[in-house]
C-alpha cells in the first residue's frame, strides 16, 4: 500500500486546497492508499467532518502544532519549528512510515529541511527542482528553478541526468533533447558559467544540442532545459504571468470571457495538470507544489507522487548515476 504525507498547512490557499484536494483524489483513486493529513487536528476534523466513512479510513491525521511561513529561515527551521506540518511530514519519511511527501509551503525551508533529514542519493551534489511547461510543440522540463541560485557546470550535468531519468518516466520520453539557457546560440555566448558548462555538456552528453534562447523555448526544440535555480524561478514565473496576462487580455478585448475555445487553451497550459514536482537529487520523494495550489493542483500532485512512488523514481536515478 502506497502512504503519502501531506502538509494540510502548507501553501497560499491552505488548509482547505490540500484537505479537499485529497479527498477528491481518494474519491476517483480506487486502490489501496493511506494518506496521512499533517497539521492542525481540530482544523482538519471539522473539514472532514461530513467525508463519508470509506474515505476516511484511507486517511490518518497526524496533528502538528507549527506553522511555517515566510518570515521562518530555512537553516533554523528544524530547530525552530520541529512539531511543524512540514517537518512532522518529513519525519514520517525519514521513518519509513510513508513513501512520498508533498508540501505547497514554504520552498527554502522544505529544500532544508528534506536536506538534513533525508540527506543526498550518493554522489549527487545538490538537489534540484525541475517544473514541466506544457506546450502545443510538446512538454519540457526547465531545471532549475528555485533550488540553487548559484551552480557549477558539474551540477548542470548532474541535474541533466536526473531530469533524463524523470522525464522518462514522466512522459515516456528515453532519450530527451537537452539544452542550455542562454542569451545566444554560439558556444562562447554568456557567462563563465554557460560557457564552461557548454563545454562539460557537449563533452558529456550525447543528446546535448547547445545553447537555447528563452524566446525559441516553447518550439519544441528541446525536452529539458538546463538553467540556475534564479534564473529558472525567473522564467517560470514570467511564463506563468503573462499566460494569464494575455489571456485575460484576449478575452477581455474579443468578448470572449465564456468562450470554450479559450477555455480549452487555458487548460493546454494549466500548470495545475502536474500538481508538484519532485525534488531530484534527495533521497527520498518530497514533491513541492506550487505555493497557490488549488484542490485541482493537490489532486494532481498526489496522483503524480503515486506514480513516481511505483517506479520508485529515487532508486531509478541512483542507478542513472551509478
Amino acid at each position: 500500500m502506497i502512504k503519502i504525507a501531506l502538509d494540510i498547512m502548507g501553501g497560499d490557499k491552505a488548509p482547505l486546497s490540500n484537505i479537499f484536494g485529497a479527498i477528491d483524489f481518494l474519491k476517483s483513486y480506487k486502490k489501496p492508499i493511506k494518506i496521512y493529513f499533517v497539521g492542525d487536528a481540530k482544523i482538519i476534523k471539522k473539514a472532514i467532518n461530513d467525508v463519508p466513512s470509506n474515505l476516511l479510513n484511507k486517511i490518518e491525521i497526524l496533528h502538528a502544532s507549527e506553522n511555517i511561513d515566510d518570515n521562518d529561515k530555512p537553516s533554523r527551521i528544524i530547530k525552530n519549528k520541529p512539531d511543524s506540518s512540514m517537518i512532522k511530514s518529513i519525519d514520517l519519511l525519514k521513518n519509513n512510515r510513508v513513501n512520498a511527501v508533498i508540501s505547497s509551503g514554504n520552498t527554502g525551508c522544505l529544500l532544508s529541511s528534506s536536506f538534513f533529514k533525508l540527506g543526498m542519493i550518493d554522489n549527487i551534489k545538490r538537489p534540484t527542482i525541475p517544473a514541466f511547461i506544457p506546450s502545443e510543440n510538446g512538454n519540457f522540463l526547465i531545471t532549475d528553478v528555485g533550488a540553487n541560485v548559484q551552480v557549477k557546470p558539474a551540477h548542470l550535468l548532474q541535474f541533466s541526468k536526473m531530469a533524463s531519468v524523470y522525464m522518462k518516466y514522466q512522459l515516456d520520453i528515453d532519450n530527451p533533447k537537452i539544452a542550455l539557457l542562454n542569451i545566444g546560440s554560439e558556444s562562447n555566448k554568456g557567462t563563465e558559467l554557460t560557457k564552461d558548462a557548454y563545454k562539460l555538456l557537449d563533452k558529456e552528453l550525447k543528446n546535448f544540442i547547445g545553447n537555447i534562447e528563452s524566446r525559441y523555448i516553447f518550439e519544441g526544440k528541446a525536452d529539458i532545459i538546463l538553467c540556475d535555480g534564479f534564473t529558472g524561478n525567473i522564467v517560470l514565473k514570467l511564463i506563468e504571468g503573462m499566460t494569464n496576462y494575455n489571456f485575460n487580455l484576449i478575452s477581455s478585448k474579443l468578448n470572449l470571457e465564456n468562450n470554450s475555445m479559450i477555455d480549452k487553451v487555458k487548460k493546454l497550459y494549466d500548470y495545475e495538470q502536474y500538481g508538484a514536482s519532485p525534488i531530484l537529487g534527495i533521497k527520498g520523494l518530497v514533491f513541492k507544489s506550487h505555493g497557490s495550489s488549488s484542490k485541482i493542483a493537490i489532486k494532481s500532485a498526489i496522483s503524480n507522487a503515486v506514480k513516481l512512488c511505483k517506479i520508485n523514481l529515487v532508486n531509478k536515478i541512483q542507478e542513472a548515476i551509478n
